[in-house]
């Protein structure tokens, strides 16, 4: 996804006119006469965007200077600028609406990024995940980069990828796809339900993450159940293959962890059987699963 011409030329005007106000009071491009920096080397218009991400008063003198008689509409983008984000990323994944970079660097976060005139998947090499070094700013209630977009050439193996992908993976289910940068992101209320579930759903995850697990239960214990439960979801289709080479015909079946406590021809016979055999406080643990096919034949 990238933004319209419009919008990608609207961007460039006002970028480039701070840069130029910028130049005016730091003069790092001799010459620059007019704010069009298409022709300029990236070294001196970098130069100068570093000297707006680290003094944000540029930023404020400049709307309230207004130079060029930009209307509120254009003032209000380039105020917002003020809540970049800047630093090192991996670009993780190019989907249909934006690309999503992960930043590397302090507490981890996704974004949702548009390309300017082209989308970044045409302008970045094929390999995926990749380090890059950008500033992220918010557009008009999305998320764009600021035109430049250094990329790192470092071989990602695949037990770096694999971990990449989980930390991805956690950094989603934390605080979402970051889509906006104009208001502060706050971690969501369920992410550690939803941390719970993506580390205990597979037993190289609950290897790999028995610390913060343990962590977890240990802050809210009442998510006891929730890890019982997905720990037997985990097992269900180890179990349903065992059913099958037994040749069981198909029911209904109920585990905790991964232990068959009940089973019954439809789903309300297993629940019966699960409230006559577990403490009340373990009944909500357990993973209930249909085996078999509907109409498959006793051998």
């Amino acid at each position: 996804m990238k933004l319209g011409k419009e919008e990608a030329d609207l961007f460039h005007r006002l970028y480039w006119s701070l840069l130029f106000y910028v130049n005016r009071k730091y003069p790092v491009i001799k010459d620059l006469d007019e704010p069009d920096l298409m022709y300029e080397s990236p070294g001196g218009v970098n130069e100068l965007h570093e000297k707006v991400c680290n003094d944000l008063g540029l930023i404020d003198s400049f709307v309230s200077e207004n130079p060029f008689n930009f209307n509120d509409e254009e003032l209000g983008i380039i105020k917002s600028w003020k809540n970049f984000v800047k630093g090192k990323f991996l670009i993780v994944a190019h989907l249909k609406k934006y690309s999503v970079f992960m930043i590397t660097e302090g507490e981890q976060k996704v974004y949702g990024v548009l390309g300017l005139y082209d989308e970044i998947e045409d302008i970045m090499p094929p390999l995926m995940p990749m380090f890059v070094e950008t500033t992220l700013l918010p557009f008009k209630g999305r998320i764009i980069y600021c035109g430049f977009m250094g990329a790192y050439n470092i071989h990602i193996g695949g037990n770096m990828r694999r971990s990449i992908q989980a930390e991805y993976q956690q950094s989603k289910r934390r605080f979402g796809v970051i889509t906006s940068l104009d208001a502060p992101v706050h971690e969501k209320e369920d992410s550690d339900c939803e941390l719970l579930k993506f580390y205990t759903r597979s037993e190289s995850n609950r290897e790999r993450y028995w610390e913060e697990i343990d962590d977890i239960l240990s802050e809210k214990p009442k998510l006891m159940n929730v890890y019982h439960r997905e720990i037997g979801k985990s097992y269900a289709r180890k179990i349903s293959k065992r059913l099958s080479d037994i040749g069981v015909a198909p029911a209904w079946f109920a585990i905790f962890e991964n232990v068959v406590i009940a089973s019954g021809k439809s789903e309300k016979d297993a629940k019966a059987q699960i409230a006559d055999l577990l403490p009340e406080d373990k009944v909500e643990g357990v993973h209930i699963f249909r085996y078999g096919k509907k109409g498959r034949k006793k051998k």
